[in-house]
């Protein structure tokens, strides 16, 4: 392989990992421990990266040293696992979430954005806002990926101000894709509300903090309902269609498409993803999930009975807890 294809395929990998230049130096200065003129020579190809730093920087941002020499074929497409680490995040953790933020951004400019969301988990662009719904999540991912034997409780598990920014901002840039398509698991809150029940068996999770799980899921309900019944986003006009599907799902499966991004992601770990940027992946997947419409009850706009239906039979499911 050519050194300048190496070199080239190396340059597109860390700025689709850092779409803003500025950030990009700033993390190169950080990891390989070189002045910013020393980083901005490498970027403008004059000063080639050393194999050491070539390595650094794959295991640091999650780069395949497989895919920058080309032996991806046509039967197989790179994907990345996302490892952050959301309960106690270090910077190279923020700055993943954050490069994120930075692409749904760019759908403010963007007419043809759209997102899929095939889920058995509430939506994270819904859900995210709601301070209780979310540290569940956080929970449950520690208490299956922490070090075993020791399972904190609910009530234990702190979130910090800048990981709830990071939050509330991806609700806020997810809101101006201009098509939204959520399909649902139709058990899936069946799934989270067995989940709740099973940690307070274990007392992991006291009769105060599923009180207040229970209000927040009720108006997640009634926020959703509403959100079902105009279809779009109020904040910025934008479409929302969401499915009720009649087969379970063994995981979640999302693809975005913004600007020149295709990403496709398979959820991992709950929280964590397999991620991929291949335009080629992002078409499959796509095709996979519009196709699985076909087979889905639509409750956003049309499909009154049935989305009344739905939303009663949750609100009376939540009411159990």
């Amino acid at each position: 392989m050519k050194k300048e294809l190496l070199y080239d395929n190396l340059l597109n990998s860390i700025k689709e990992e850092f779409p803003q230049k500025t950030n990009l130096v700033t993390a190169l200065v950080d990891l390989l421990c070189i002045e910013k003129e020393a980083v901005y020579r490498r970027l403008r190809g004059e000063v080639a990266f050393t194999f050491a730093e070539i390595v650094t920087i794959a295991n640091a941002f999650g780069i395949s040293l497989d895919n920058l020499v080309g032996t991806v074929t046509a039967k197989s497409r790179p994907f990345q696992l996302k490892l952050v680490d959301f309960v106690n995040p270090k910077e190279i953790d923020y700055n993943m979430l954050e490069q994120y933020i930075d692409v749904l951004g760019l759908s403010r400019e963007d007419e043809k954005s759209e997102l899929n969301d095939c889920t058995n988990i509430l939506p994270q662009q819904l859900y995210m806002k709601y301070k209780y719904i979310s540290r569940f999540y956080l929970f449950k991912w520690l208490y299956q990926c922490g070090a075993p034997g020791k399972a904190k409780r609910f009530d234990e598990i702190g979130v910090g101000d800048r990981f709830t920014g990071i939050q509330l901002a991806s609700v806020e840039e997810s809101r101006y894709i201009r098509n939204s398509y959520y399909i649902l698991d139709p058990l899936i809150f069946h799934y989270l509300v067995n989940d709740i029940n099973y940690f307070m068996s274990i007392h992991l999770i006291g009769a105060e903090e599923v009180k207040c799980l229970k209000d927040e899921l009720m108006k997640f309900l009634e926020e959703m309902e509403a959100l079902a019944t105009r279809g779009y986003f109020e904040e910025t006009g934008n479409k929302v269609f969401i499915y009720i599907s009649s087969v379970n799902f063994d995981t979640s499966y999302w693809c975005v498409q913004v600007k020149n991004y295709h990403i496709s992601m398979i959820k991992t770990f709950i929280l964590s993803s397999v991620a991929s940027l291949d335009e080629g992946t992002y078409d499959k997947l796509r095709k996979w999930l519009r196709a699985l419409i076909r087979s889905s009850i639509m409750i956003s706009v049309s499909g009154e009975r049935q989305r009344v239906a739905f939303f009663k039979a949750q609100r009376e499911l939540i009411q159990s807890l």
